[in-house]
């Protein structure tokens, strides 16, 4: 769960997410979604969770991620995403950083604003949309994550590693939204791929 840090910025895996779907027939908001393109809808109770991240457009606030790149997202009782994003540092220590989203476009939930941010209680959102989800399996079995303008991007898998037909379809979706694959590298996992390039 794990979107790119405005503001005060996001650890990885992407990191983070949605808000429960409003109840009824109205349609989703209409939001700004720059040059990539969200998945139509997503189901808020079946995403949230723990999710490894596989791959990523290398980030400076992951720079003390050795491996182990995860999040993990729950729904709270205001209806926004607790976001839980935590990695293994070079010298074995955990970092972690604890956040909030809110979704843009609800009920569709597909285009989230995660915030790192807690002024005086309340979480602070800054910037718009950072955390789009333009790819997503049936079963949820992985992700794709996007930003508006395209300077981040994350792969996520409920595994250490994707399937090499699952890898083929995040590329797809990354491709299909104008990533150049080699921009992400391949995140260390225990179990997972080793680091590398993603193209």
């Amino acid at each position: 769960m794990g979107a790119r840090r405005r503001g005060a910025g996001l650890v990885a895996l992407a990191a983070a997410l949605l808000v429960t779907a409003v109840p009824g027939p109205a349609a989703a908001a209409t939001v700004d979604t720059g040059l990539v393109r969200p998945v139509e809808s997503v189901d808020v109770q079946r995403y949230v969770g723990e999710w490894y991240q596989v791959a990523a457009v290398p980030a400076i606030f992951e720079i003390q991620c050795f491996k182990n790149v995860k999040a993990r997202y729950d729904v709270q009782p205001d209806g926004t995403i607790g976001v839980y994003n935590s990695c293994r540092t070079i010298i074995g220590t955990t970092s972690a950083v604890t956040g909030r989203a809110r979704s843009e476009n609800p009920p569709a939930d597909s285009v989230l604003t995660v915030s790192f941010l807690k002024l005086a209680g309340q979480w602070r959102y800054f910037g718009g949309p950072n955390y789009v989800i333009i790819g997503l399996d049936p079963e949820y079995r992985w992700a794709v994550v996007g930003d508006p303008d395209r300077s981040s991007g994350f792969v996520l898998s409920r595994e250490p590693v994707l399937t090499a037909g699952q890898t083929a379809a995040a590329k797809a979706v990354l491709t299909a939204n104008g990533y150049d694959l080699c921009d992400f590298r391949t995140t260390r996992q225990d179990g997972g791929a080793p680091a590398g390039p993603f193209c």
